[in-house]
């Protein structure tokens, strides 16, 4: 065999060499390749799921939330799937008295030893039953659905009403002008254009912007007393006069206020009742006694409620299409009443001062008033009432030495104390939709958690 044959023969094994290797190296890194992807593409797929397990978990929570579970009582929430499970690691309210949720997803992987974890934060919302409870001291409350909670206010005047247009706009009023409004997440202060207190503040129905703030001042100079009353407007930019009574001898101070559409109806201290046409004007209710609460059914049915005629008479005052016509019921148990709230024509309450060992209240229903009673070791004065329906009614009042706030809900058979986690006197309470519980929770806010 000659040198040159040799030579050309191991060039040519080392080359096939060279080629089965190259080969088996592609081959090698291909199948790595292909390995990596699937990997990849199953622990994405884990991971998708395991975010779709930790919405389903703020579902199973919105769900118990909306049927009356406190906001703190959803934190265990969990369920098991035959991949994974989703737990609420923690709930709580914000100040704004939303409810934040903090919700792992956790899927088991079929192809890492470790599982796929999403973690996701939600704010919930009761959108409908909401309710609201104001008092002194900037004293603000808002019902969860099971329990009272404190709302930041950012005022510490003494709060005397509130009225809802919608869960995202709601009014509050106080004294020394104050006026506050609700945006849905926070309560801010809005110019009143008076410095004189408000009592009461009520909206056209489904109008936000046609409202309106009454009150009044006295003001004592050695033996001599002035009475000034006030109703302020709101049309949609802000808040200016409507009538100023002047000074007077005779207490003009305006109360409560009543808007059943465009016409509103506004009590006095002296007995009169105004109405809104436009303009105010006297509706000529007959009566010199002052009054204090008012609500409509209608435009042409109302009731006004006020201090006790005697020593022995509740004191009422009832429009229909003719006018006002002055009533009153006899009962050893009569006090000024304070409120009065009608869900119908035929069902109304309205609530006073404490006698004796009982809570002051009253009931319409349809053909007389009579007196209920009610006794609590935490019975004391009632200042405000709303009736939602027949049997959701709820009506808050002051304070009585013990370790809860006064706050009463009425079910259609019996009322019930409910504490508040305040020991300040409450003024007025608003409701919007169903007030003992819920059927619709708005998600408000949803954020991923990531973590480095």
């Amino acid at each position: 065999m000659t040198p040159g044959r040799s030579q050309r023969g191991v060039v040519t094994l080392v080359g096939a060499l060279f080629i089965l290797v190259t080969i088996s190296v592609l081959l090698f890194m291909l199948q790595r390749m292909s390995t990596t992807q699937l990997l990849d593409t199953g622990l994405q797929n884990d991971s998708v799921e395991a975010l779709f397990l930790a919405e389903s978990g703020i579902e199973r929570a919105s769900f118990h939330y909306a049927n009356g579970t406190a906001c703190a009582a959803l934190a265990g929430v969990n369920d098991n799937t035959s991949r994974g499970s989703f737990s609420v690691l923690s709930a709580g309210l914000l100040g704004n008295g939303d409810c934040r949720l903090r919700v792992e997803g956790r899927v088991s992987s079929t192809v890492a030893a470790n599982a796929a974890v999403r973690t996701v934060d939600a704010d919930l919302r009761l959108s409908d039953g909401e309710g609201w409870a104001v008092g002194d001291n900037g004293t603000i409350l808002r019902w969860d659905g099971s329990a009272w909670n404190s709302v930041a206010s950012g005022t510490t005047e003494n709060l005397n009403g509130v009225h809802c247009v919608s869960s995202n706009d709601c009014w509050a009023v106080g004294d020394n002008g104050t006026i506050l409004r609700w945006d849905g997440s926070a309560w801010n202060n809005v110019a009143s254009g008076t410095t004189y207190d408000l009592f009461s503040v009520a909206c056209e129905p489904n109008n936000p912007n046609n409202c309106f703030a009454s009150g009044g001042s006295i003001f004592a100079w050695f033996f001599f007393t002035w009475y000034r009353g006030v109703i302020q407007s709101w049309d949609g930019a802000g808040w200016s006069n409507s009538v100023d009574s002047g000074w007077n001898f005779s207490d003009w101070r305006f109360f409560d206020l009543a808007c059943p559409s465009a016409v509103c109806y506004v009590t006095t201290a002296n007995g009169v009742i105004g109405i809104y046409l436009g303009g105010w004007f006297d509706d000529n209710s007959n009566t010199s006694i002052p009054q204090n609460g008012i609500d409509c059914s209608s435009d042409d049915d109302c009731w006004s409620v006020g201090d006790r005629s005697g020593n022995n008479r509740f004191s009422f005052d009832r429009r229909d299409a003719g006018g006002w016509t002055p009533s009153t019921l006899d009962s050893n148990r009569a006090e000024d009443l304070r409120a009065v709230s009608c869900a119908d024509i035929n069902n109304c309450k309205a609530v006073g001062d404490r006698r004796g060992g009982r809570f002051t209240i009253v009931s319409w229903n349809g053909a007389g008033w009579t007196v209920e009673s009610f006794n609590h070791s935490q019975r004391e004065n009632l200042n405000g009432v709303h009736c939602i329906a027949a049997n959701d009614c709820w009506a808050v009042g002051d304070y009585r030495n013990g370790a809860t706030g006064n706050s009463l809900h009425w079910d259609g058979v019996s009322w019930t104390y409910i504490g508040t986690p305040v020991t300040e006197d409450l003024n007025d309470v608003f409701f919007l939709g169903a007030g003992a519980g819920s059927n619709a929770v708005t998600l408000v806010r949803w954020q991923e958690v990531i973590s480095n």
